[in-house]
């Protein structure tokens, strides 16, 4: 198996230093730990920046996942930690070698999407249980970097390029409203564990109805902000209006904080 041309370029854009010896060391790299886990390859799963393949094995379906991020590492710190709050899949192994870094984790089963949800049916309860036992737990290391930095970063870039599709750099006077709200919650924030990136592409549907995390960000941060992600990527793809309150009062959050983080997310256009 080797990466989708989509992700080669993708991959090339980003990291162009690294990218050639990671794609060619991934090939090899799958086919040693496929055989150290006694799995067997199934297919390769679309990703904009890593390489995740299915397999079976005998402890049940699992997922290979290759990143030649350098932030790969705490993203997997993080990763493990909703795994034992079993908010996210378990991961089995996290390793390191010359050109990046590779993840075993369970497969999370049925997996669809939260993006491809029946907006009708979706049971905002089932849909905070996760929110609600991150709520209160600690960052899984004080050496993550903070989710405020690299909001900030966005929000003082003119120029930023990596938006959602069909996005633009939000406003001068937006931008600046929205520091000023961080600086605000930066003040007393205790920085905590985070998701950091809690797209509905990121959020899979489990077993008997519960949701699961994947593909956390690797930052420390606070629960709230993951709501006001989630609710404002909902209310844009889904087009699920008011789901922010609902989210944060099941997710026992602070509605104060989250209010905030919203109007701080739609102008750093996470």
């Amino acid at each position: 198996m080797k990466a989708p041309d989509k992700l080669a370029d993708s991959v090339r854009k980003r990291w162009p230093d690294r990218a050639d010896a990671w794609l060619t060391s991934i090939s090899p790299e799958l086919d040693e730990l496929t055989r150290q886990h006694s799995a067997t390859p199934q297919r390769v799963l679309p990703a904009r920046y890593a390489f995740v393949v299915t397999a079976t094995s005998p402890r049940g379906p699992l997922i290979f996942r290759a990143s030649p991020d350098p932030a790969a590492l705490d993203q997997a710190t993080v990763a493990e930690t909703l795994g034992h709050l079993g908010v996210g899949p378990k991961i089995h192994l996290t390793t390191s070698t010359d050109t990046g870094s590779w993840t075993v984790m369970e497969q999370v089963i049925p997996g669809t999407p939260l993006a491809d949800a029946n907006p009708a049916t979706l049971d905002i309860e089932a849909l905070a249980c996760p929110l609600r036992a991150m709520a209160g737990q600690p960052a899984p290391s004080t050496g993550l970097p903070l989710i405020t930095d690299w909001l900030r970063d966005r929000l003082t870039d003119d120029n930023l390029t990596e938006l959602p599709v069909g996005e633009q750099v939000a406003p001068k006077a937006e931008r600046v409203h929205a520091l000023e709200l961080l600086d605000e919650l930066s003040a007393d924030m205790r920085p905590a564990l985070c998701h950091g990136d809690a797209s509905p592409w990121n959020v899979l549907a489990g077993p008997d109805g519960r949701w699961k995390l994947i593909d956390p960000r690797g930052m420390q941060g606070e629960p709230e902000y993951d709501a006001a992600v989630m609710a404002y990527k909902l209310e844009r793809f889904l087009r699920l209006p008011d789901v922010a309150a609902p989210l944060t009062t099941v997710g026992a959050l602070d509605l104060t904080r989250r209010s905030a983080w919203g109007k701080i997310v739609r102008a750093a256009r996470v």
